[in-house]
């Protein structure tokens, strides 16, 4: 990806950070957690009213109608490293907003600094459907390429849902990633040519939100390394504390890959939630 809109420089490095957190925990299913999912693979679920593109580093993984599904074996993942599933919706062309309105952007990218503000109340129509690369510039009703059929999908923006199956310690690391820092107006810092800090972004790092997300698993996971216990997660807001807001937090699962029947479902407009209203 390009500096404009680069993650943060040690994304790849978190599954080494929680390595052996797992240790001869016995495997739990719930109810709630256990529906939809099946053994040796991961199942994409789109419970949203648009149909949505799945990409993965930046490689198209699926297209999935609405109440449309599909499961990919785990093996079929990069091993031992991060998988950066991105999710974009897509309304009818005629249906979506005018993203040139979203001016809270500040034009450019990089001519202002993105924070999680940007991505709330008005704006949140245009968070959702908008490339915010290209939004609030003048050029979206010209390009015919922020929203809808043509929009340009690249990879550089929306919800984030990171799995690294086989990341060390025999556990698989799952975390959700928004990168909307503290609060509405706190970004996180902005790096410097410097160097050696981890916990930065650059000017044009975009907010990584725009379709609410659950996943959950067959099996008992820790969250952080203080160890909770999950069993999944879900990000439904911008500001979601299930999901890293610096690349600093501690907002990693990991889950045991010694389990030949471990199963995740990653869920697109969970119940409670759904994308805002466009026209």
């Amino acid at each position: 990806m390009s500096g404009a809109v680069t993650m943060w420089t040690n994304r790849l490095a978190r599954p080494s950070t929680a390595a052996l957190l797992l240790a001869g925990l016995t495997v739990v299913c719930a109810t709630l957690y256990c529906a939809g999912q099946t053994a040796g693979k991961v199942t994409f679920v789109n419970s949203c009213s648009y149909s949505l593109t799945l990409l993965n580093n930046g490689q198209q993984l699926a297209k999935l109608e609405p109440n449309g599904q599909i499961s990919k074996d785990i093996s079929s993942f990069v091993q031992g490293g991060a998988n950066v599933v991105i999710v974009y919706p897509n309304p009818p062309t005629a249906q979506c907003p005018d993203c040139d309105k979203w001016t809270d952007l500040g034009g450019v990218p990089g001519t202002v600094q993105r924070e999680a503000w940007m991505w709330e109340g008005s704006d949140a129509v245009y968070a959702a459907y908008c490339n915010p690369n290209l939004s609030g510039r003048g050029i979206c009703a010209l390009q015919h390429n922020c929203c809808g059929a043509g929009m340009v999908q690249d990879g550089t923006f929306g919800t984030h849902w990171e799995f690294t199956p086989n990341g060390g310690g025999t556990n698989d690391f799952v975390n959700l990633s928004t990168n909307a820092g503290s609060g509405p107006h706190s970004p996180p810092p902005l790096c410097t040519n410097s160097g050696g800090s981890i916990d930065c972004v650059n000017k044009a790092a975009n907010i990584f939100y725009n379709v609410p997300v659950a996943w959950s698993t067959n099996q008992t996971c820790n969250f952080t390394k203080q160890g909770k216990k999950v069993q999944g997660l879900t990000c439904t807001s911008v500001d979601c504390p299930d999901a890293y807001q610096h690349p600093t937090d501690d907002n990693q699962a990991a889950c045991s890959a010694s389990n030949p029947n471990r199963g995740y479902l990653v869920t697109y407009c969970p119940a409670g939630s759904s994308l805002p209203k466009t026209k």
